[in-house]
């Protein structure tokens, strides 16, 4: 019984210094130069359908669940975006395990046709 205390005690020990590691190589937050080139001029989907368009003159649309449109400027780690309502909501981009997220939500982005 002392001998599987131990085992279990080194494990948790181990285990507990690898995470912040893992979480740090999990979600990679993007700068501004790494942004601009994952999303600007770019059209990003995600696995439901989603589109969000980011025009190279800074205009943003939305076609999901309902369509809507405005600017975005670009900052560290987020995308501003102004809807043309005059609502305004930054959205953080990151990647995780070589993938783009936008919050939650994972897109692919291509450049715009």
């Amino acid at each position: 019984m002392v001998r599987q205390i131990a085992v279990s005690a080194t494990c948790l020990l181990f285990v507990s210094q690898l995470e912040p590691a893992v979480a740090h190589r999990a979600n990679v937050v993007l700068g501004m130069k790494e942004l601009t080139s994952a999303i600007n001029g770019k059209v990003c989907a995600t696995a439901g359908g989603a589109r969000f368009t980011f025009d190279h003159d800074g205009r943003f649309s939305y076609d999901g669940l309902w369509q809507s449109s405005g600017n975005f400027t670009l900052g560290d780690s987020a995308v501003v975006v102004t809807f043309d309502s005059g609502l305004q909501r930054a959205f953080e981009i990151s990647r995780r395990n070589g993938a783009l997220y936008m919050e939650q939500t994972r897109v692919v982005c291509a450049a715009k046709e």
